[in-house]
């Protein structure tokens, strides 16, 4: 199981992080790094690194429940490239 990062712009709102963060671990993603700049006027520009804990979890559907949430603007998914020559 391979790395992934999702971007994400909110609001600074209280609670925002919070549930966030929250949402993506129940949803089945291990938080291995977190990066967070303002990006002005009460907005975030939030980078989660995360590793799924089985083969079963969807990066995309983690997606789609964050963009459901208040104070998220917008959410972008970036995962790994199949290695080449892996084994088919």
């Amino acid at each position: 199981m391979t790395g992934h990062r999702l971007e994400i712009d909110f609001a600074l709102n209280e609670g925002a992080l919070l549930r966030v963060v929250g949402l993506v671990e129940r949803r089945g993603f291990e938080v291995r790094g977190i990066r967070m700049n303002e990006a002005g006027e009460g907005r975030g520009a939030l980078s989660l690194d995360l590793r799924p804990r089985d083969a079963g979890r969807n990066l995309g559907i983690v997606a789609g429940h964050l963009t459901r949430l208040y104070d998220v603007h917008a959410v972008s998914c970036f995962s790994p490239e199949p290695t080449q020559g892996a084994a088919q």
